[in-house]
């Protein structure tokens, strides 16, 4: 049923951080995210499987765009540097209300920018969340 498929193009990325506010919505190509958690064992005695107890979650997310010229540039370059620090914002479907959006607490890792001769530069960067998000 197709018609309860998105798109990505009203998707809204937010990274807010001590080297500024920057909207990476624009010129994005992808966003990845993955929420998991670790476990605590927990067989024992007689059992015949392991079980586990969830334990403390984590998340990294992956984003991947262009990356612009001159001053929006500039500013993107000082924003993913390595441990920058802030709050990165992803809606898949926009900012509507009832739409999902999940905010991180996060360190971005720092990126890297592929330069092709005869192509665009795009910027790739991982952030791993650090702290509880909503």
């Amino acid at each position: 049923m197709a018609e309860n498929n998105i798109t990505g193009k009203d998707a809204y990325i937010n990274w807010a951080s001590s080297a500024g506010t920057i909207n990476l919505s624009g010129d994005y190509r992808s966003v990845s995210i993955k929420e998991n958690t670790d476990t605590a064992e927990t067989t024992a005695g007689a059992d015949t499987h392991k079980t586990y107890l969830p334990t403390i979650k984590s998340a990294t997310i992956d984003y991947s765009g262009l990356f612009p010229s001159g001053t929006a540039g500039t500013a993107l370059y000082a924003a993913l540097a390595a441990g920058v620090q802030g709050t990165l914002t992803v809606a898949p479907e926009g900012t509507a209300t009832g739409k999902v959006s999940k905010a991180y607490p996060a360190i971005c890792m720092g990126a890297t920018y592929d330069t092709p001769y005869a192509d665009v530069v795009t910027v790739n960067c991982t952030f791993q969340s650090n702290g509880a998000w909503s």
